[in-house]
């Protein structure tokens, strides 16, 4: 288990189900929500802290769970997984999330989802209206819809993603910049407009097209093999050959459809797993060393720098968190 986000402000833990959808109801929307495996036992946690209109959550449920709260109709929810998976249908559309890859349902699109035994997520709750707002269309006459498929790896989401782990920051703070209330609409407006801006969606405010999209099989089945085994040593050779292309055919689409290499995303993948690890560890039983060289980082230094460029702090600070 992760060391929980928002741990100051917990709304609900139990083991209830119906006191487990009551609380998750009143917060986002109604819901059907059950347990998937006979026996299952429920050990949900809910903490979460509003910025302005906006609002940030930590949720986890203990064992699978069926979610299905048809359409949220008022507002958008960014959901990222910290741990584990989950399988999100937005509309016709399925999104394997975990922690490569987001998803982002839209209020006008139906959504069934089922997390794993052992997710645990961060969402992003935005309301419908300034999100239409910030798209231009206050009257609410343009229903903006993003794509559900959310790229962790990508620049504008990291950099997004670092205003939304600012924000949770703060609300643990409990006295920093975004108490203020000015300060947190201004935040609010940035969060929605960068989302608008880094996502893409139906609306003028999309990012540009991109050669890269829709991803190939070739790229694609490569991102599978390093996000499910990024512990094994591999070479561009390995990947290519697994994914049936030459070294330099791989090399060539990945640059082309994702401006970096295979070893680069492999590289931010381990770095993701280090992240996970340290989250999950503590000072008394774990190292930064030891799980810097777990995932093939064994210049501490080098490794510290690239960790706080990717997390906006030292390793250290999040094993001891």
């Amino acid at each position: 288990m992760t060391a929980q986000m928002l741990s100051r402000h917990t709304r609900l833990a139990t083991s209830d189900l119906d006191q487990a959808r009551a609380e998750v109801g009143r917060s986002f929307c109604p819901h059907e929500l059950s347990l998937t495996e006979r026996g299952g036992r429920l050990s949900m946690v809910h903490n979460a802290a509003d910025v302005g209109g906006i609002s940030v959550h930590y949720l986890r449920y203990g064992d699978e769970v069926r979610i299905t709260p048809g359409r949220f109709e008022d507002f958008y929810l960014m959901q990222v997984p910290l741990k584990g998976q989950a399988r999100v249908k937005v509309g016709d559309r399925v999104v394997a999330s975990n922690r490569g890859y987001a998803s982002l349902p839209s209020p006008s699109l139906p959504v069934d989802m089922i997390w794993s035994a052992d997710c645990e997520q961060l969402l992003v709750h935005l309301p419908r209206r300034a999100v239409e707002a910030a798209a231009g269309a206050s009257d609410g006459s343009t229903d903006v819809v993003f794509d559900p498929l959310v790229d962790l790896g990508s620049p504008a989401i990291r950099s997004w993603l670092r205003l939304v782990h600012l924000a949770c920051d703060e609300a643990e703070l409990g006295r920093g910049v975004l108490s203020s209330p000015l300060a947190a609409s201004h935040f609010e407006q940035v969060i929605v407009s960068g989302l608008l801006a880094a996502q893409p969606n139906s609306s003028t405010l999309a990012p540009a097209p991109d050669s890269s999209t829709p991803v190939s099989r070739t790229v694609r089945a490569a991102l599978v093999l390093i996000e499910e085994c990024p512990e094994r040593p591999w070479r561009v050779a390995d990947l290519a050959g697994e994914v049936g292309v030459s070294p330099r055919t791989l090399q060539e689409a990945f640059q082309r459809e994702r401006g970096t290499t295979p070893l680069e995303e492999l590289r931010r993948t381990r770095l993701a797993r280090a992240h996970a690890d340290l989250l999950d560890g503590s000072p008394e039983s774990t190292t930064v060393t030891e799980v810097a060289a777990r995932w093939g980082f064994f210049h501490l230094g080098r490794f510290s720098q690239t960790y706080r460029a990717a997390h906006g702090q030292a390793p250290s600070t999040t094993l001891a968190s």
